[in-house]
């Protein structure tokens, strides 16, 4: 297991110097607040804002693998993910969140830019750099505030993403209707470069909680277990899902995901903390989190968005043609429902046990997936179907970090929020993958487009439908949790 450093670094807190010292620890309350959870839906807004371009995209490029434009920045943030986790607990998390935000931003501008749909790609890959960022966030929270207020905060930041879900499709909208989808890509850019000032100015650095040494073989047999996974699932609707390929790369990443398990079982400084992993109540809770979280992320990024904005061909698509700001507008009201309920199920876990509205809003998730898949035809059926949805997802999204606050402790933070984003993006790439392949069964290409049918949308929710049942299955394993104030905070919290 992964010790806590005893050693005290320059600028760290608590090291040498009292927490207190940094006057970003005794800044309000609110202000620190605003710059986590800036920084942590960071990736949620790219995500948001760039998906609700992919028609776009799709068609100014003539590609049928638009597809990739959303694997590949999943692909990549997902095996970044271990190992900006443990760079933060070894050198500090505000510094690495500065490295990777950095880096993500010089992607941005490369998609921005990108002459060709192949020099897209290279740019959403480097932009999945801050992929990470949520994870350290979400430690960071735990870290520099007092334990009365950690369930509140955490709760809040994750919440957020029904605002984030309610604007960035109207922002999107505007842009791509007035400036095309490089535009939208821009302001991304732009979010990027706030979120960089926020953390520099106004977040403190937390203390460094792993001792010295990193595992690097671990590191790589991992990154290519996940690498074997991913991009056999991700060719599973090409090659089909019992080619001998596909079949090779899913057994080879089990291989050598248990020699990764050997590994860190001897290694002085392991990269992951496989007894943590073990518990039941950890891994009860990133599963759950990551197959209902991950499932409703891929109805928001593609049904929602390919549904009004692919046109209505009959007999070719049976899209409903609507213009981005349309979309946008009859998408509201779900965002706002998923808000104002996220921010509601996040305060209600300050006194009840926090699986109660989790499990109540995967139900409710599931119960708007099927009516989805009877009722897309119009705007009343979207708007209606939607808010239902969103009124489960809302839960979802504000107890699951609570969750995972309740079934670890602080030292535990990071690398389990790191652990819920891994299997995330390997649930959001299966999940992609399959709901494409059912489009696809229903389809028409046309220049080079692949162009869906009603029965295409109605199957894809049905099974998205399906994915949330096994996440409500697992969810119902999990056991008894701390309530969000009786969890403990880190050790530079101020009090």
């Amino acid at each position: 297991m992964v010790q806590p450093s005893t050693a005290s670094h320059p600028g760290d807190a608590p090291g040498g110097a009292s927490a207190n010292s940094d006057w970003r620890l005794r800044a309000p309350f609110a202000i620190l607040l605003v710059a986590l959870l800036w920084a942590a839906q960071l990736v949620n807004a790219a995500s948001v804002i760039t998906a609700t371009a992919q028609a776009q995209i799709a068609q100014y490029f003539h590609t049928t693998q638009i597809a990739w434009y959303s694997l590949i920045y999943v692909l990549c943030g997902t095996l970044l993910l271990p190992f900006v986790v443990k760079l933060g607990d070894m050198f500090g998390k505000k510094r690495i969140m500065i490295v990777v935000i950095v880096i993500g931003l010089i992607g941005d501008v490369i998609s921005a830019l990108a002459p060709t749909y192949a020099v897209l790609l290279i740019g959403r890959a480097i932009s999945a750099c801050y992929v990470p960022v949520a994870p350290l966030v979400f430690a960071t929270a735990r870290d520099i505030f007092p334990a009365r207020r950690v369930g509140t905060a955490t709760g809040i930041i994750g919440a957020t993403l029904g605002a984030i879900i309610a604007v960035g499709p109207l922002i999107a909208g505007f842009l791509l209707d007035n400036v095309g989808f490089r535009g939208a890509i821009w302001f991304v850019s732009a979010c990027t470069a706030v979120a960089l000032l926020l953390v520099i100015v106004l977040v403190p650095e937390t203390p460094r909680r792993a001792a010295g040494g990193f595992d690097w073989l671990g590191g790589v047999l991992l990154g290519a277990s996940i690498i074997a996974l991913m991009y056999g699932v991700s060719q599973g609707s090409v090659w089909g899902w019992l080619d001998a390929r596909v079949l090779a790369l899913a057994g080879g990443a089990v291989v050598i995901l248990l020699g990764f398990v050997l590994v860190e079982r001897r290694v002085a400084h392991p990269l992951l903390d496989l007894p943590m992993l073990s518990r039941r109540e950890v891994a009860t809770v990133l599963s759950a989190g990551s197959i209902v979280q991950g499932t409703a992320f891929v109805a928001a990024a593609i049904m929602t968005v390919v549904i009004p904005l692919y046109p209505r061909i009959p007999g070719v698509s049976d899209g409903l043609g609507w213009s981005a700001m349309q979309g946008a507008l009859v998408g509201l009201p779900a965002g706002v429902v998923l808000f104002v309920v996220g921010m509601a199920a996040g305060a209600s876990t300050r006194r009840f046990d926090p699986r109660v509205p989790w499990l109540l809003g995967v139900v409710i998730t599931m119960a708007g997936l099927v009516a989805a898949g009877f009722y897309h035809h119009n705007a009343v059926q979207i708007i209606a179907t939607g808010m239902l949805t969103a009124l489960g997802a809302g839960m979802v999204y504000a107890c699951n970090p609570i969750l995972i606050l309740s079934a670890v402790t602080p030292r535990e933070q990071a690398l389990a929020s790191g652990m819920s984003l891994m299997l995330l993006g390997v649930v959001i790439t299966f999940v992609t993958q399959v709901l494409f392949t059912v489009l696809g069964s229903h389809s028409t290409v046309v220049k080079g487009t692949a162009l869906y049918l009603d029965a295409g949308y109605r199957n894809g929710y049905f099974v998205l439908a399906g994915c949330v049942l096994i996440g409500l299955v697992v969810s119902l394993l999990i056991p008894k949790l701390r309530r969000p104030a009786d969890i403990e905070a880190g050790t530079a919290a101020a009090g």
